[in-house]
């Protein structure tokens, strides 16, 4: 009989569909993926439900399980109350990042998941020394273990991008709140300027 080894579970917590692609191929070799889909950034009723739809017809499409609890924009609006005129990559981003983890981490123990991590390290445009941070608060509130993965390495970002063409998959060119929204649309007017 050949060696056969029981792949430990790790919860990934998903930001969106494009973002997921390389980091579920990474992250498949070695483990027995559980995805959670929690976003409440994303406060626009219509966007919401466009990202969660990609990110299931890619999980099931790749036999994964998601889930999803109820959108609570409510939570994140509370949160990030006083943080509005913060730029993105702020202190606003800190506070979203851990509310997010925390749920991870949460459903992680839950689901008797010992390990637990995140697509969000996969942007260019996201620290991932604030992710790690926030990952690991979350971690250490739950007793579970944040894996702290910079997916945007070993060009991990420009792979998302492939394998989201290749799949056909909505791409935003925001992260989702109403405050980076207004920045995406601010560029986008500005280079139409041009």
């Amino acid at each position: 009989m050949g060696d056969v080894r029981k792949r430990p579970r790790l919860l990934l917590h998903v930001c969106c569909a494009p973002c997921a692609t390389a980091v579920i191929e990474r992250l498949q070799l070695d483990y027995d993926l559980v995805l959670l889909w929690y976003n409440p950034n994303i406060t626009d009723p219509a966007e919401h439900e466009k990202r969660l739809q990609e990110a299931r017809r890619y999980a099931e499409g790749l036999g994964l399980p998601l889930s999803a609890p109820p959108q609570a924009p409510e939570a994140w609006q509370a949160a990030v109350c006083g943080l509005e005129a913060e730029p993105e990559g702020g202190l606003r981003c800190d506070v979203c990042f851990g509310l997010r983890l925390r749920a991870a981490a949460k459903a992680a123990r839950e689901l008797g998941i010992a390990r637990f991590t995140t697509t969000l390290s996969i942007s260019p445009h996201k620290s991932f020394e604030k992710i790690r941070a926030a990952g690991k608060a979350a971690g250490d509130e739950t007793g579970e273990e944040f894996l702290a993965l910079d997916f945007k390495k070993q060009a991990g970002f420009q792979r998302s991008t492939q394998l989201a063409a290749e799949h056909d998959l909505y791409r935003q060119d925001y992260c989702g709140c109403e405050y980076s929204k207004r920045e995406a649309e601010a560029r986008r007017t500005r280079s139409t300027r041009r």
